[in-house]
């Protein structure tokens, strides 16, 4: 018989193939802690991924204090990147393949080889020797109706709304550059519609690297070359409908562009 989360993990992929509200905290199969609640990501992503070419990667959440309290999370929460979900920019996707397509404002690490555990965990030295490059990044999320509060753990459950990911040019001396100090600015058709800065995303947007490298290893994995992370938000989502064109500009990372048909 299929355990809890496994259960649970094909109630959320059948209605996520539906464009269904999710209904798992009105179910029997809730989750009732952060734990199961990655138990759950992981069995309905497996799911996911069967029809994705399996994953690219992580996508790591509420990365700045404003939304660890608007959540009430204590630190952040990470999901699942899908391999089919990777794109390249300029871009262009049909919003009639998403429920209600969103932008997230980011910057992308790639790794370039696998991290070794050394001595009792993953030290910051190691981690971000591991990393190759940085991209400018579009995470898309696709904010989808729930039939019950949308708590942390069910965020957690359900992959914390990730659709995908758009990304811009390597940039390969990152180390050189002052990226704390960088700003950023998201436009849609040319308005503006959000500024941020690096430096709200935990000082520094590589550093939740931290986190995850060993959030990942407490679970028994660990994060492996060619791994896409994208570390969390510099500006709130924004919706994005068909026939609008986002566009984001930042500095010493270059820009990216979004056309949605």
């Amino acid at each position: 018989m299929p355990s809890k989360s496994q259960q649970a993990g094909a109630l959320l992929y059948r209605e996520y193939r539906e464009k269904k509200p999710y209904s798992l905290m009105k179910t029997e199969l809730a989750p009732i802690s952060d734990s199961e609640a990655y138990d759950i990501q992981k069995e309905f992503m497996l799911l996911r991924a069967q029809d994705s070419g399996g994953y690219s990667g992580y996508k790591i959440a509420y990365t700045t204090k404003v939304m660890q309290e608007r959540v009430g999370a204590s630190e952040p929460v990470f999901g699942r990147i899908l391999s089919d979900s990777v794109h390249q920019s300029p871009a262009s996707l049909k919003a009639k393949n998403y429920v209600n397509l969103a932008v997230e404002c980011e910057v992308a690490v790639k790794m370039g080889s696998n991290l070794e555990i050394k001595g009792e965990g993953l030290d910051r030295d190691s981690i971000f020797e591991a990393i190759e490059y940085l991209q400018l990044a579009f995470e898309l999320v696709d904010i989808r109706q729930s039939l019950a509060e949308n708590s942390l753990i069910q965020s957690i459950a359900t992959n914390i709304h990730g659709a995908g990911v758009v990304l811009g040019e390597p940039i390969r001396n990152w180390r050189e550059l002052d990226i704390p100090s960088a700003t950023c600015e998201l436009k849609l058709d040319g308005t503006l519609a959000g500024t941020g800065c690096a430096s709200d995303v935990n000082g520094h947007p590589v550093e939740p690297m931290v986190w995850i490298a060993n959030a990942i290893n407490s679970m028994g994995g660990l994060l492996k070359k060619g791994d896409i992370v994208i570390t969390g938000s510099m500006i709130p989502p924004i919706e994005v409908k068909a026939g609008v064109k986002a566009s984001l500009q930042m500095d010493l990372l270059g820009s990216i562009t979004l056309e949605v048909e």
